[in-house]
C-alpha cells in the first residue's frame, strides 16, 4: 500500500503542467486516430456548415451525401468553421480537436484554487474530456467558457467575462448559463453594455457572406432546430423522470424548477460576498447545465463532471462523499468505455439513462450545501486567491 501511495506522489501524478502535455498529446493522438481509422460525422457536418452558409443553403436540413448528423449550431459557428473548411480532414480535426482542448486547460488553470485540487480536477475530467473528443465535440469549450465568464467576473474584467459569455452562447447556447455570475459582482452596467456589444459583432459577422434575408432566416431556422431538439429522449434528468415515471411530469416543469432553484440560490448573501461560495455556485452551474438540459448527450459530460469535479475539492468532504464521486467516475465516466461490456451498455446503462444518475445526486446535494452551508469569513477566501 505503501509503495503505491508513493508512486502517486511522483510529480508525473502531481504536475499541472504535466497534465497539460497529456491533454494535448491525448488530444492528438485520438484525432489521429480519427483520422486513419474511423469516420468523423459530426466534423463533416461542422465542415460542411459553412460550404451550406456561403452557398446560402439551409444549415439546419439534413444533408445525408454529405453528413448524418443534426447541425445545431448557429450561424456564427457556421462562420467561424470557414477557419478551418479549406483544410484536408487529417489536419483540420487535429486543430479544431486542440482548439477545443486548450481553453479547457487555460480555465482550470485560472481557476482560484490550489494546484493539488487543479491536478485532481484534470485527472478526474481526463476519461470524460477523451469522450468528447472521440467524437470531436465542443463540450470541453463550453465547460471552459463557463468557468471563464466567473473567472473574468471576479477580476473585475468585464471586457472578458462578457466576451467568454456571448461568444459561447453563439458557440454553444449551453454557455448561457454562466449568465447568473453578473448579478453577483459590480460593474452589472458595463458587462450589460459590453454583452450587447458582443453580441452585435457575432450575430453579425455572418453577414459578411450572406445577405440579411438570409441571415433572419438562418436564425429563425435555428432556433426552430433548438425546439426540435428540446424533444428527443434526453441523458438527463428529464431522460430519467421519463424512463421511471413515463409522462408524468411535463419536461418543461422540470427545467422551470431547477431553473428556480439555481435562481434562489441569488437571495444568499453568500454569493455575493464569499469566493468560496461563488465556486460551490459555479460547481452546481455547470451540473445544472446537464442535469437539466433537454438535449444532453454523453459526451456532454465532460461539463457535470468538471461541476462534480470542483464540487467535490470545495471543501473538505466526509468519506461518503468520496464514494458519491466513486459512482461518478464508475457510472457516469467509465459506463461509455470499454470496461463495461457491450451488452450490459446497450441494455440497462443507455436506456435507463445510467450516466447522468451520479451527477443527478451531486447536484442535489450541491444544491443542499448551496442552502444550508455558510463559508468561514475568512478560510475560504484565503484558501482560494485569484492571481
Amino acid at each position: 500500500m505503501n509503495s503505491i501511495q508513493n508512486l502517486f506522489k511522483k510529480p508525473f501524478f502531481n504536475s499541472e503542467k504535466q497534465l497539460i502535455r497529456i491533454y494535448l498529446i491525448v488530444c492528438i493522438l485520438i484525432s489521429l486516430k480519427i483520422v486513419f481509422l474511423e469516420s468523423c460525422d459530426n466534423y463533416d457536418c461542422f465542415k460542411a456548415s459553412w460550404f451550406h452558409l456561403i452557398g446560402n443553403l439551409d444549415l439546419y436540413l439534413m444533408y445525408p451525401q454529405e453528413y448524418h448528423t443534426e447541425y445545431n449550431y448557429s450561424p456564427f459557428f457556421a462562420f467561424m468553421m470557414g477557419a478551418f473548411a479549406y483544410f484536408p480532414n487529417g489536419v483540420g480535426i487535429v486543430l479544431w480537436n486542440i482548439v477545443n482542448t486548450i481553453p479547457f486547460l487555460v480555465a482550470v488553470h485560472l481557476l482560484p484554487v490550489s494546484v493539488k485540487n487543479k491536478v485532481f480536477l484534470l485527472w478526474f475530467c481526463l476519461v470524460e474530456f477523451i469522450t468528447a473528443a472521440e467524437s470531436v465535440q465542443t463540450n470541453s469549450n463550453v465547460a471552459a467558457f463557463i468557468m471563464l465568464v466567473l473567472i473574468y467576473q471576479q477580476k473585475e474584467k468585464t471586457s472578458w467575462s462578457s466576451l467568454f459569455l456571448v461568444f459561447g452562447f453563439f458557440f454553444k447556447i449551453y454557455v448561457l448559463t454562466a449568465g447568473v455570475f453578473f448579478l453577483c459582482y459590480k460593474n452589472k452596467g458595463a458587462f450589460i453594455v459590453k454583452s450587447i456589444g458582443w453580441a452585435l459583432v457575432f450575430l453579425g459577422l455572418p453577414l459578411l457572406v450572406v445577405t440579411p434575408d438570409q441571415l433572419i432566416f438562418l436564425y429563425q431556422s435555428w432556433i426552430e432546430r433548438l425546439q426540435a431538439q428540446s424533444e428527443r429522449n434526453s441523458m438527463s434528468i428529464i431522460g430519467v423522470i421519463g424512463d421511471y415515471f413515463p409522462n408524468a411530469v411535463p419536461q418543461g416543469w422540470i427545467v422551470l424548477t431547477g431553473t428556480i432553484a439555481m435562481l434562489l440560490v441569488l437571495l444568499k448573501k453568500e454569493v455575493y460576498h464569499h469566493l468560496q461560495y461563488r465556486l460551490l455556485y459555479l460547481a452546481g452551474i455547470l451540473l445544472f447545465t446537464v442535469v437539466f438540459n433537454p438535449g444532453v448527450e454523453s459526451p456532454s459530460y465532460i461539463i457535470g463532471v468538471a461541476g462534480a469535479a470542483l464540487w467535490y475539492i470545495n471543501r473538505n468532504r466526509p468519506v461518503w462523499h468520496g464514494w458519491v464521486m466513486v459512482l461518478v467516475f464508475v457510472f457516469t465516466s467509465l459506463s461509455v468505455t470499454e470496461v463495461f461490456p457491450g451488452y450490459i451498455k446497450d441494455n440497462f446503462f443507455k436506456p435507463w439513462h445510467i450516466k447522468a444518475i451520479p451527477c443527478i445526486i451531486v447536484w442535489f446535494i450541491c444544491m443542499y450545501e448551496l442552502y444550508i452551508y455558510k463559508p468561514g469569513s475568512t478560510e475560504g477566501e484565503r484558501s482560494a486567491q485569484i492571481s
